[in-house]
């Protein structure tokens, strides 16, 4: 069972539970700050060090530090605990980020709800826009990203903490350093 040492105010914790849920791989949650044994754990693993997240694969090889989603993915797959597919598969699911999909559901609502009083002439279009936008938000799901391969996961929503990002949407997934490694690229 893989273990993740953290804390609630880690944005660099918060961001690898959200990766882990999103591959669906089973873990648990230590907070730091609330578990004397926890903390006691994590320091030993880090060599007297605290950082956080400090994550346990549990098959006695080392633990990941402050890993990136990549390294994170990289790992899984060199274990044997997921598949290159299916982390590929598991990470198309979704391509938007957690702040994106919180605007672009409340958008949506706005927009059923001018549908509802708007002018007679435009209230379909407005119901149908505002349909499909908050059912992207909800499901995390843009057909438009998925078609041009982009992603806004990992962006200003995912990492709300950073001061800046060089850039907000990617064109390429935590899976894609899978592709590069399998096709013998650094």
């Amino acid at each position: 069972m893989i273990t993740v040492y953290g804390a609630d105010w880690c944005e660099d914790t918060r961001r690898s539970l959200r990766h882990l849920r999103r591959l669906a791989v089973p873990h648990r949650y230590l907070n730091v700050d609330e578990d004397l044994e926890a903390l006691e754990s994590a320091t030993l693993l880090n060599g007297g060090e605290r950082r956080t997240p400090t994550i346990d694969l549990g098959v006695g090889g080392s633990p990941l530090v402050e890993p990136a989603n990549e390294t994170l993915t990289e790992a899984l797959v060199e274990l044997d605990m997921l598949t290159a597919d299916a982390a590929r598969e598991r990470l198309g699911v979704q391509n938007v980020g957690d702040l994106e999909r919180v605007v672009r559901t409340g958008a949506g609502v706005a927009l059923l709800l001018a549908g509802a009083v708007g002018p007679r002439a435009s209230r379909w279009p407005l119901r149908l826009a505002g349909a499909l936008l908050a059912v992207s938000g909800i499901a995390g799901w843009c057909p438009g990203y998925h078609g041009m391969g982009m992603t806004s996961i990992d962006g200003p929503g995912d990492r709300p903490d950073e001061a800046h990002r060089k850039a907000w949407l990617g064109t390429r997934g935590p899976a894609a350093s899978i592709d590069r490694a399998e096709e013998g690229l650094p």
